[in-house]
């Protein structure tokens, strides 16, 4: 029964067209996530080309390895010499010159600014005798953080994970593709709901339904298949997807990255991975916004016997729902755990949100995950009750 469900679903016209749709959005996806950076060469060209990425990781890797004191004394030499000179100047050895060692400088300023924004100037005030006590700064400017923000322990020990000096290597194709793989995650989990909720609505719209429901295990074993269709057809969607949109990405960008510190980028994160555990977490939280579309396009379904309204569950929490929930949150915490964050995880793990459960102490990330997970589960049982009740009283 389970092999005619997914039969019923994958030889649907408009179902095939939708999986038509996203290995056609993976393949634009790529594309677009692999001509996004900019590379300038020795000469002062600027490339954007699907080199560019490779390009630009080769260039940077130059610096690659642990970022001591010593090593950061000669970044800031560097780029002291380079401040020193016209503007014409900087302009021509940009490529040679500054462009190496952008991350690492970014890094630092990240470091020296813990309560405000991105100011290059800060860079100013650093000598190569100060740069000497630079860990020194950070471990007392996460001693300050953890301050700031309360859970002075949790804080602090999440601090003390991450591992001095940082091991850098250019990351950029990481950073790219975090980006597009959450935008990606919304359209997979739109195209889900859709799917699904038609395992649902098909057979009231074909007149079906008398059939269904008169058959042997029409209200028991074919209503939990149908179900279980959905869970698989909904993992299969994405990973297919995923799969298919990291593998072209990464095979032009190359995988340069994966094992640095997320540290290198907002240096006080208190989620302690690397950008490619930062990457299977942005793609596992897309998963589970795909389950839950999946669950409440097929809860709908069930219970009012079309796809009208079900489909437009997945476009309203992952689309609308950001915007109502960016103007709301001042208000009320209740939407900082909204289902967007799921695929917005990139501006989340910036922020030191954290929520106490009785003496325990969890990020908003994971419980977000755990809550949704959850819920997608609790919501199966429900739409088994509805679809098995139709036609009684």
């Amino acid at each position: 029964m389970l092999k005619l469900e997914l039969k019923r679903i994958f030889s649907k016209k408009l179902n095939v067209l939708a999986v038509g749709l996203m290995v056609i959005l993976a393949a634009v996806f790529s594309g677009f996530a692999a001509t996004s950076n900019r590379y300038v060469d020795a000469h002062g060209t600027v490339s954007t080309g699907m080199l560019a990425t490779r390009k630009l990781v080769e260039n940077k890797n130059g610096y690659a390895g642990a970022l001591t004191e010593a090593e950061l004394t000669k970044i800031v030499v560097q780029y002291k010499a380079v401040m020193a000179q016209s503007q014409e100047e900087q302009d021509a050895n940009y490529g040679t010159l500054y462009q190496p060692i952008d991350d690492i400088l970014n890094f630092m300023i990240s470091v020296l600014t813990p309560d405000a924004g991105y100011d290059e100037t800060v860079l100013d005030s650093v000598t190569e005798d100060s740069v000497q006590d630079f860990y020194t700064w950070y471990r007392g400017n996460m001693k300050w953080m953890a301050d700031q923000y309360g859970n002075v322990q949790y804080l602090e020990k999440k601090y003390s994970e991450i591992i001095l000096p940082l091991q850098y290597e250019s990351y950029g194709a990481w950073d790219t593709m975090i980006m597009y793989a959450e935008t990606y995650s919304i359209v997979l989990a739109i195209l889900v709901g859709f799917i699904c909720a038609g395992i649902f609505a098909d057979d009231f719209q074909t007149k079906a339904d008398a059939v269904f429901f008169a058959s042997k295990y029409g209200r028991s074993k074919a209503i939990k298949n149908k179900i279980l269709a959905g869970a698989v057809a909904t993992t299969m969607i994405y990973w297919t997807g995923i799969v298919l949109l990291s593998a072209i990405s990464f095979g032009i960008m190359g995988t340069s990255g994966m094992h640095t510190p997320y540290q290198m980028s907002e240096a006080y994160s208190i989620y302690i991975m690397t950008y490619g555990q930062y990457y299977a977490l942005t793609v596992a939280c897309g998963y589970i916004a795909s389950l839950l579309a999946a669950s409440l396009a097929m809860l709908v379904a069930a219970k009012m016997h079309t796809i009208s309204v079900a489909v437009c569950i997945p476009f309203f929490l992952y689309c609308l729902l950001p915007f109502i929930g960016r103007v709301l949150s001042s208000y009320t915490k209740v939407f900082n755990l909204i289902p967007t964050i799921l695929t917005n995880v990139e501006a989340s793990v910036r922020v030191p949100l954290l929520y106490q459960i009785g003496t325990h102490v969890i990020r908003q990330v994971p419980l977000v995950m755990v809550m949704y997970t959850v819920l997608s589960i609790v919501l199966l049982p429900l739409i088994y009750r509805s679809f098995r009740r139709y036609g009684r009283a």
